[in-house]
């Protein structure tokens, strides 16, 4: 079995690092340099130009470098790029703009990380720990300064037992959990619809310092936009009509530990406005509340969709997208892990046999030829739900075929809608009359349409259907 063969950086793993700053403003400049500093780096340049930068570079080789995009003169940072990456030297961008064009050309140059301001002395010191390990563990090449990580057998830790699968794909990402599980830093989990996202942050959570203390899970898309932000940041009573007592958060809730905010991308603007003051400052205040919370968390945010395209139609905020995207992990789909569908397959077939008291059974060679397939647009989650109808079906001892679908099933978002637009209102409503206004749940509308119940809220919002929320 392959996995990483280092283990994740502690933090002495990268004290003594030479630093080139590359910045054009006099006090942020020296606000960097202080900050390194004082962790035990050392700052072996500072320019305020691409020209300025390039002398220097002449004269001293630094580990890494920091590198504002907009400086003095006719350059950026973007031009200086492609010299730092053909000088095999790491660099981090960090930066105020906000211009997807801008963005889209930094993107391009592959940077070792991204900050935006204003950051604070930890997001600096994170970055700069990230990038190095990525940097070695991308290079095999390990820099002056640095102390070499212990070596890690083989196997996969026993942190991940829950997560089913050995294919490569996969266990390159759970390399990435290995690695900033410890760190405390922001990890954005990145994947379609079903493909365990939670399962995912689950196993950050254990692996991190905070594992005794609580992980409160908060799915961004089930909630009903007018009550998110008191579910999130809770509120005092007489805050609004109805709130007739004190509300602690979600946030308040996870104090010491993890809060995962899953679906991030269905959350409103008004409420990306107040999770960025929150990620920032490190505190909060409860709706109709006049104190300050301080908050000592850790953020695991994921979702389906492309944030980055979402920031360019104005629907997620940019500054929030940096934020949340300092650590990005991407889950593969099912269909690129066709070496894991006979595990899960099994896994599933002896969970859901027992759970409803019958026989044991197995999967014939056909039937299993048939599953490894399929393309599974709803991932594991759909696998999982072929095969427990499957078990209720068949009386006998194997199963020798499943009824699969000519084409995508559900909802999802990554897929052809298999509901025309004109049809997908009066298919919602009928569902829900079905369930009696359930949405998620056994029995629950979601359950009904074969769909995600995220998704089948995120339609529903869509379509300008109000509900009676009812969750299972």
């Amino acid at each position: 079995m392959y996995f990483s063969q280092t283990s994740p950086p502690k933090k002495s793993d990268y004290m003594g690092l030479k630093v080139f700053i590359v910045e054009d403003q006099f006090i942020e400049a020296n606000d960097l340099k202080l900050i390194l500093e004082s962790a035990g780096h050392s700052v072996c340049g500072i320019a305020k130009s691409v020209d300025a930068a390039l002398d220097l570079l002449a004269t001293v080789r630094p580990d890494i470098v920091l590198l504002d995009i907009f400086l003095k003169g006719p350059k950026t940072g973007i031009d200086l790029a492609p010299v730092l990456s053909r000088a095999k030297i790491p660099f981090i961008y960090i930066s105020a703009n906000s211009d997807p064009a801008t963005l889209d050309a930094a993107k391009t140059t592959k940077p070792d990380g991204f900050l935006v301001k204003p950051f604070k002395k930890q997001d600096i010191l994170v970055a700069l720990d990230i990038a190095i390990y990525r940097y070695q563990s991308a290079t095999g090449q390990a820099l002056l300064h640095v102390q070499p990580p212990e070596t890690a057998g083989q196997r996969k830790p026993k942190e991940f037992n829950e997560i089913i699968g050995s294919s490569d794909k996969l266990l390159q990402a759970l390399e990435l959990v290995s690695q900033v599980a410890p760190l405390d830093t922001t990890v954005l989990i990145l994947g379609e619809t079903g493909v365990g996202k939670e399962g995912i942050a689950k196993a950050i959570h254990q692996i991190s310092r905070r594992k005794h203390k609580p992980l409160i899970k908060v799915n961004c898309a089930a909630i009903p936009p007018g009550l998110i932000e008191s579910e999130l940041f809770g509120h005092e009573k007489g805050a609004f009509s109805g709130a007739s007592d004190r509300r602690i958060g979600k946030f308040e809730q996870a104090q010491g530990g993890s809060i995962f905010l899953d679906e991030i991308g269905e959350m409103p603007l008004e409420t990306q406005t107040k999770l960025l003051r929150v990620i920032q400052e490190k505190e909060l205040e409860r709706i109709g509340g006049r104190s300050t919370i301080k908050l000592d968390i850790r953020i695991i945010a994921a979702t389906n969709r492309n944030l980055y395209k979402e920031v360019g139609a104005g629907k997620f905020r940019i500054d929030l997208y940096y934020r949340i995207n300092v650590f990005a992990i991407t889950l593969p789909p099912l269909r690129e892990r066709v070496d894991d569908i006979q595990e899960l397959a099994d896994y599933f077939l002896k969970k859901h046999a027992r759970l409803s008291q019958n026989l044991p059974k197995k999967i014939e060679p056909g039937a299993l030829a048939k599953l490894q397939k399929y393309p599974w647009p709803g991932n594991i989650r759909e696998l999982e739900n072929v095969i427990e109808r499957q078990i209720i079906l068949t009386p006998s001892n194997a199963i020798s075929c499943f009824d699969l679908p000519e084409g995508p099933t559900g909802l999802d978002v990554n897929f052809p809608d298999p509901m025309k637009t004109d049809n997908q209102k009066h298919l919602i409503l009928s569902a829900l009359a079905k369930s009696n206004g359930k949405v998620s749940g056994k029995g629950g509308a979601a359950e009904i349409l074969n769909m995600p119940a995220p998704t089948l809220v995120s339609k529903m919002k869509k379509l300008g259907i109000s509900w009676r929320f009812v969750s299972g």
